[in-house]
């Protein structure tokens, strides 16, 4: 049984501790306004919920977004804020991330009450843990990428436009068995002559072809690039059992190879397109 003064002491020593418990959390509340204030400095908008998806906390860029103050937004869902079918998708999102524990990013469209716009936004979600590690709810940021995104489309598109552009190109045409026709239209830079090439071998090995007719009547400058797609097309197509046959050269074109020193090796030239065909069937069926 304690008497008089050991009471006195264990009274102070309880006070001590509550006065040293009281600065604790006085040092931990200012700190946590501290970073609530950072929070709200930043352009993106960060949140967090608890298990049942309710909002605990959104920062300035958030409640501006939806229009509410953090009173108006407390304890709110999706499903109170946004249309049923963007709150579905974020309900999705949410279970994936309650059942893996895993933190994900993804891009996906939101809605701006405040203006009604539909835009693009990159989300990070993330689950919040206490100090056993139990997941307790969700915290996340996104933030609007509709630029970079609508960019990042017309690039895919462009070179999607691009490469249907160089097969048409390009084409690669069967008009008899084992007999393939290129004809070449325009100009042929190096991105267009490893085209030919690629095309070329391709189809040869595909349709078993023997022989392979490339039309240069549409080609509008021969020069030493075109020269050298040439030769390479024939010295590849041999490799792999086939013939090329030349067709559509113009005087001019057959001048300008012989001043460029051409060396045409195994190729068979023949003025017009019909006659290259008729040599190329004469091949396949000899008299």
């Amino acid at each position: 049984m304690m008497n008089g003064q050991d009471e006195r002491e264990e009274l102070s020593r309880l006070r001590q501790r509550v006065a040293e418990l009281e600065l604790a959390e006085k040092a931990w509340r200012e700190r946590e306004l501290v970073h609530l204030s950072l929070l709200d400095l930043l352009p993106q908008s960060i949140f967090r919920s608890d298990l049942d998806g309710r909002c605990v906390f959104a920062n300035r860029a958030l409640l501006a977004s939806v229009g509410m103050s953090m009173e108006q937004l407390r304890g709110k869902t999706p499903f109170d804020i946004y249309p049923r079918e963007l709150a579905e998708k974020y309900k999705q999102d949410d279970a994936h991330l309650l059942k893996t524990g895993q933190a994900f990013e993804t891009i996906e469209e939101h809605r701006v009450l405040t203006t009604g716009e539909m835009i693009y936004v990159k989300v990070i979600k993330a689950p919040v843990r206490d100090l056993r590690g139990e997941i307790v709810g969700i915290h996340g940021i996104f933030w609007d990428v509709t630029s970079e995104h609508v960019a990042r489309q017309l690039s895919d598109e462009r070179e999607a436009h691009a490469a249907a552009v160089r097969e048409l190109s390009t084409p690669l045409i069967p008009i008899a068995d084992k007999v393939v026709v290129m004809p070449l239209i325009g100009t042929i830079d190096s991105t267009r002559a490893n085209q030919v090439l690629e095309t070329l071998l391709d189809g040869v090995v595909a349709r078993q072809a023997s022989v392979a007719i490339l039309d240069i009547t549409g080609v509008r400058d021969v020069d030493s690039s075109v020269a050298d797609t040439l030769v390479r097309a024939a010295r590849a197509v041999g490799l792999v059992g086939a013939k090329v046959v030349l067709t559509g050269i113009k005087p001019s074109v057959a001048q300008t190879l012989v001043d460029l020193g051409v060396d045409l090796g195994s190729i068979v030239t023949s003025g017009t397109l019909q006659s290259g065909i008729r040599y190329a069937l004469q091949q396949m069926h000899p008299a």
